[in-house]
């Protein structure tokens, strides 16, 4: 016998849940604001001016003459002497080499070209060297005295008076204005909401599941054992004769 599966389609019973929609009747608490004037005290700063004296220390500057010694440097001209180089000419005899020409006119004739003679006096140049006596002037620098002026400054002790600052503080007084703080105590109504409860009746929806019977198709495995033929082979035993 061996096993085999098979499926069948059965009916079964089945149970199912369907929404459904119903109403009721509740009590709802609905908070409803309610105004009113109330008088209620209230603390409030007030700036308020005041005046004050405050002394305070003033500083003014005085002047006074005083002396003081100083030291000045006064210009004076002086005369001094020095000694500078000068350069003075002197007069020296020398001998210079010249040249001079100590020609002479003589008398030429020539034939012009008509054949006709003529006679002219012609300067014939004769250039001698010789040596003259001349005077020459050669530069000679000798050291001589001279006196000049010159600015010196000689120091002076002086007195002069000049004004001195000095600061002088005093004590005054003065007004002073300033504000102050102060706090006072008014009375004004301002508005106060309260919430008031007040009790309703409301009919709301609401949804249940209602559970239904029904009945329903199912196909389901069926195992069933059913006969099969095999062939196998007996083992033999020797001492058994099989």
């Amino acid at each position: 016998m061996v096993p085999q599966v098979s499926y069948q389609t059965m009916t079964v019973p089945s149970v199912v849940c369907k929404p459904e929609v119903r109403q009721q009747t509740v009590n709802v608490c609905r908070m409803v604001p309610e105004t009113q004037m109330v008088n209620t005290t209230q603390t409030i700063v007030v700036p308020e001016r005041r005046t004050t004296t405050q002394p305070y220390t003033a500083c003014r500057m005085t002047y006074e003459t005083v002396s003081r010694q100083i030291t000045i440097d006064v210009p004076q001209m002086e005369t001094r002497t020095g000694t500078r180089t000068v350069c003075k000419p002197i007069a020296v005899q020398e001998t210079t080499t010249v040249c001079r020409d100590a020609g002479g006119w003589t008398t030429q004739s020539y034939t012009d070209c008509c054949g006709c003679t003529h006679s002219c006096q012609v300067w014939m140049p004769k250039m001698v060297t010789e040596q003259v006596p001349v005077t020459v002037y050669k530069p000679q620098f000798v050291e001589e005295s001279f006196q000049y002026q010159v600015m010196t400054c000689r120091q002076e002790q002086r007195t002069i008076q000049e004004q001195v600052a000095k600061p002088v503080f005093e004590t005054m007084t003065r007004e002073v204005n300033y504000v102050v703080p102060v706090a006072k105590q008014i009375e004004r109504q301002v508005p106060q909401t309260t919430l008031k409860p007040v009790m309703e009746q409301r009919t709301v929806n609401y949804t249940v599941m209602v559970q239904q019977q029904v009945q329903r198709q199912v196909t389901v495995p069926v195992c069933t054992m059913v006969p099969k033929q095999v062939t196998y082979q007996v083992p033999t035993c020797g001492g058994c004769g099989w």
